[in-house]
């Protein structure tokens, strides 16, 4: 005994080797010194860099008032540094659990009041390790402009534990330019859900790609998603996600069902509910004891049985989804449709915290929106997938002539990275040349639409089926909403929705008829699986797009006051578009053109019609080089003078 407290002392020579063998580990990465004996008698012993504890603590950094909040590990424990200035909005940057609370209860005793301000991630080149910061935007950028954000800033070198300490959004975007950050081990189904929403991790991406610069809950991932970071004073250039989102969420109430059972079963009304519990899918019950009405899973609820039979076909199919997603077959999309959510997603959860009711009422209206289109499922060929995915803005009649094939539509299509969707015709043209599209890290595999009651496409919102990887949970995938638009994501959306109206689908056969089992079995199931009907997405009932060349015949001469590119000295890449008033020829019954389309004898509405026509991408001159790319690239970043009290530092260079 030694102060009251009982020692074990272990013979060396006693210890068996695999005994000695974890010892020597357990050493090398458990940090004995700074253990502590919990209230429950338990001795705990945090990592080197982790801690088992979470305290408030002054620190002399943030005596600026240009710094909010200042991070670190010390002797096993997390501290957190705070004051007065220091915006109580800055709670939202921490994992839920006692990081939140901490901060909350020392912002409170700070006196700090909330500033609704927007917080940014950014990287701080030669940054103490172990140290985080909040700070003015203007603090960190040689200009000094103040751009109305907070700026989150951690070293490139940061200790990776830290990370546990932040939102998955924040931790997420803070792991994508680490050079310590651990790599991710593929999850299972079951753990892919949309809990992460909405920032998933950015993988490593190719090194000679241009920077993408879409780092997660920054300007330019805003501006990718939504078409404006929310800087812009003008009202009107501004989308209004909140209310966007209010009405599409209360289509999906609707159309899935949910709203009638809720006044069905619970005489309530989800017109005449508040807007808090529109937001939270959720009715508080009359004493704080009850649990309340947990809106978003009983609208999953609804779409039990197709869940269900995606998961079973998800366990017995002959293709498993590979560990990045490519080599996509129409049947994945059981895969993809099962994996949005987890089953605990299904029954009310009383443990769910206010700040976590939105994010489950999201993953469950997404992932219902996704069952709605069951019906009307399709699946784009990989040849075809980055030409969809990059399609050029479809013009004002063509946006007006959309018509979906029914109140909602999915599209599946092999992973495309957002730096390719995203990237002008001069960056797309270098990914395309230096082979860099599809890569990894953000990717998209599709998207969900809604129509209106005559078919016409609604605007209201979109969903991009994403995909990326998690450092704790692997490989997942979720939906995420995005605004139409001339923005990267909104072209996205006209381009699916281009792709059901205007493109011609070859429609599935019929399911195969099971000749032997119990129906409904999983071994009648696993047979019907491997029939070719099944594999062609039979059971799915999915549509498969069926893109036929354009004629081959040349049109009539150009007229010859135009340039005939003999003076070109480089050559380029076209992007992918879609025409309009374009000549379509007639074909018969075995897919051959009845007569000319553009030739002597072409006769409109006998030979050809006329619509929109897609054109894949296609290279200009192919006999000449590509324009070498001579864009400057700009990185953020800071001197190596560490920050001080009172000091402003920055550097752009």
């Amino acid at each position: 005994m030694r102060q009251g407290r009982g020692h074990g002392l272990v013979c060396r020579t006693c210890q068996t080797p695999e005994e000695a063998a974890e010892a020597l580990l357990k050493s090398a990465y458990l940090d004995y010194s700074n253990a502590v004996v919990g209230s429950d008698g338990a001795v705990r012993v945090a990592s080197f860099g982790g801690w088992h504890s979470v305290q408030v603590a002054h620190h002399p950094l943030v005596d600026d008032p240009d710094i909010h909040l200042e991070v670190t590990v010390n002797k096993s424990r997390l501290l957190i540094a705070v004051a007065a200035h220091s915006d109580a909005g800055l709670q939202a940057v921490f994992a839920d659990g006692p990081c939140t609370t901490v901060a909350r209860e020392a912002l409170d005793k700070a006196g700090a009041r909330p500033q609704n301000r927007r917080i940014s991630v950014r990287p701080l080149d030669d940054w103490p390790h172990d140290i985080v910061i909040l700070a003015e935007d203007h603090a960190l950028y040689a200009d000094g402009e103040g751009r109305g954000e907070l700026v989150l800033g951690y070293a490139r070198e940061m200790n990776p534990q830290l990370l546990d300490a932040f939102a998955p959004w924040a931790a997420d975007a803070m792991r994508t330019h680490m050079k310590t950050a651990p790599e991710g081990r593929p999850a299972s189904l079951s753990g892919n859900t949309a809990s992460a929403l909405p920032a998933p991790r950015l993988e490593r991406r190719p090194a000679a790609a241009p920077d993408d610069g879409l780092v997660v809950g920054g300007p330019a991932w805003q501006r990718f998603w939504f078409g404006h970071d929310g800087q812009d004073s003008t009202p009107e250039a501004k989308f209004d996600f909140t209310a966007a989102l209010r009405q599409f969420r209360t289509r999906v109430m609707h159309d899935s069902g949910a709203a009638q059972n809720l006044d069905q079963e619970h005489g309530l009304s989800w017109d005449e509910l508040t807007a808090d519990q529109h937001e939270q899918m959720h009715v508080p019950g009359p004493t704080a004891a009850d649990p309340g009405l947990d809106v978003a899973a009983m609208m999953l609820r609804t779409r039990t049985e197709d869940w269900t039979w995606d998961g079973a076909y998800a366990r017995i199919t002959p293709h498993r989804l590979t560990e990045d997603l490519t080599d996509l077959r129409p049947t994945d999309v059981s895969a993809l449709r099962w994996g949005l959510v987890a089953p605990k997603a299904f029954t009310p959860d009383r443990r769910l915290s206010p700040q976590s009711r939105p994010t489950h009422a999201l993953a469950a209206v997404t992932t219902t929106a996704a069952y709605l289109a069951v019906d009307h499922t399709h699946f784009i060929p990989e040849s075809l997938a980055l030409d969809v995915a990059t399609t050029a803005a479809l013009s004002a009649s063509n946006r007006a002539a959309l018509r979906l094939p029914g109140p909602w539509a999915m599209v599946l299509h092999e992973p495309v990275p957002l730096a390719t969707i995203q990237a002008d015709d001069e960056e797309l043209e270098t990914l395309l040349d230096g082979e860099q599209a599809p890569g990894t890290g953000h990717a998209a595999l599709g998207g969900v639409l809604a129509a209106h009651p005559d078919h016409t496409l609604d605007t209201t919102l979109g969903l991009v089926l994403m995909t990326s990887v998690h450092a704790q949970r692997g490989r997942l995938w979720y939906l995420q909403p995005a605004a139409y638009g001339d923005h990267g994501a909104g072209r996205l959306l006209y381009s699916y929705a281009a792709q059901l109206a205007f493109a011609k689908w070859r429609k599935a056969p019929a399911p195969p008829a099971q000749e032997r089992g119990k129906p409904g079995s999983t071994k009648a199931l696993k047979r019907l699986a491997k029939h070719p009907d099944a594999r062609a997405g039979a059971l799915h009932r999915m549509n498969l797009l069926d893109y036929t060349p354009p004629p081959a015949e040349p049109r009539p001469p150009a007229d010859a006051t135009s340039s005939s590119g003999a003076d070109w000295e480089y050559g380029t890449w076209r992007r992918a578009s879609w025409t309009e008033n374009t000549r379509i020829g007639i074909r018969d019954e075995n897919g051959n053109l009845v007569g000319p389309v553009y030739k002597d004898g072409a006769i409109e509405g006998v030979t050809y019609t006329r619509g929109s026509v897609f054109r894949p991408r296609s290279r200009i001159r192919p006999d000449l080089p590509l324009r070498p790319d001579t864009r400057t690239v700009y990185r953020i970043g800071l001197p190596p003078t560490p920050m001080s009290p009172g000091h402003r530092t920055g550097g752009m260079r």
